[in-house]
């Protein structure tokens, strides 16, 4: 077996008596404007999932049959979502990410980028999407507030793209690519989760394109959620391993500081004019539990403080309950502020996240 430098975040406070972290440091619940855990993270990025529907089958998301789709009346309508988004707002939640799934398949999604712009006072609008729609909805999206787009796009040779995706088009994602940059999206970055014997060879291929493209790329360990679990942690391409990959294009200098109101990844520029960059997101090697700033909301309306949770509380069922917006409010507050220290990936004996599935969750 590959010998992978694990860097583990991986207690649960809930089962040790030595907390780490101090006192001082832990989230205060009941603050307006301030939405943190006991651990003292603050938590301002907000995942949500608006299906959980897909049309592609990625080999370490889904399974060949696909995963049964929720139905109808058991997903979050947008006058739900939008007041869920309205009381992370009071929460301090600054940006909103729609995810899937895949985003794209759920009817009219630009009407939802423009309530939560318009109703929910959103501003900093993102959403990851395959991209195999984008040619036809980009600039309704764009039109509607969208500001910023995370393609996921593994391979730039259309045999691996469709091996991986069980059978995708790239030409479809590059259309959208293109039919996006000509709408005028503000910032535009790949995905590419990186399994080695996959596609772990066409690194600097990929980045060269991206820059040519005027796009961000990033990087992504394979991490061991549901589908990907049973790839196995021989298939991890480390941090650490991409980056000497890329010695020749990048920096292997001090990494760009990390945006608290962004995501995980950390960048390199490249090493030609020191602007471009190229991002990398390592759960397994490289972990950032310890700076986690996310919460995801699942298409039904669950909370998973953390894409490793396998459970969470419904917000969908306390609104169809008649809950008010401060008894949510407070629901939100207690279930976070419990919010584990990490996410115990190939950890002994801790397989709860295997059990996770991410086309469920929103990635």
């Amino acid at each position: 077996m590959r010998s992978l430098p694990i860097v583990s975040c991986d207690v649960d406070p809930s089962e040790t008596v030595d907390d780490p972290i101090p006192l001082a440091a832990r989230g205060t619940r009941g603050v307006p404007g301030w939405l943190a855990d006991r651990h003292g993270r603050r938590l301002r990025y907000l995942r949500l999932s608006v299906t959980d529907r897909c049309d592609l089958r990625c080999r370490y998301c889904m399974p060949p049959e696909g995963v049964p789709a929720s139905a109808k009346e058991d997903v979050m309508t947008f006058e739900e979502a939008v007041r869920v988004v309205r009381i992370f707002r009071r929460l301090g939640v600054e940006t909103v990410r729609l995810t899937g799934g895949e985003p794209l398949v759920r009817k009219n999604v630009a009407e939802l980028v423009r309530m939560l712009r318009d109703e929910a006072g959103i501003q900093d609008l993102a959403m990851t999407s395959n991209a195999t729609a984008l040619r036809v909805h980009a600039a309704s999206l764009v039109r509607a507030g969208l500001r910023r787009l995370n393609i996921s796009i593994d391979s730039l040779r259309p045999d691996v793209f469709r091996q991986m995706t069980r059978g995708g088009d790239l030409d479809r994602v590059l259309d959208g690519i293109r039919a996006a940059r000509d709408a005028g999206i503000a910032e535009l970055k790949t995905n590419t989760v990186v399994v080695r014997g996959h596609n772990d060879s066409e690194l600097p291929e990929l980045v060269q394109w991206a820059w040519g493209e005027g796009i961000t790329p990033r990087f992504i360990e394979l991490m061991p959620l549901g589908e990907g679990a049973k790839l196995g942690r021989d298939a991890v391409v480390s941090v650490a391993e991409m980056k000497a990959r890329l010695k020749g294009l990048a920096r292997t200098g001090e990494a760009a500081a990390h945006r608290a109101d962004r995501g995980p990844a950390s960048y390199l520029t490249d090493r030609a004019t020191g602007t471009r960059k190229v991002g990398f997101i390592g759960a397994v090697t490289d972990n950032f539990c310890h700076r986690c700033n996310r919460v995801r909301i699942t298409a039904r309306g669950q909370i998973r403080a953390c894409l490793a949770s396998p459970e969470g509380l419904s917000l969908r069922d306390l609104l169809r309950d008649g809950a008010s917006d401060d008894a949510i409010f407070e629901r939100i507050e207690a279930s976070l502020f419990e919010k584990r220290s990490g996410h115990a990936f190939f950890v002994p004996g801790q397989t709860r996240h295997h059990r996770v599935d991410m086309s469920r969750i929103g990635g």
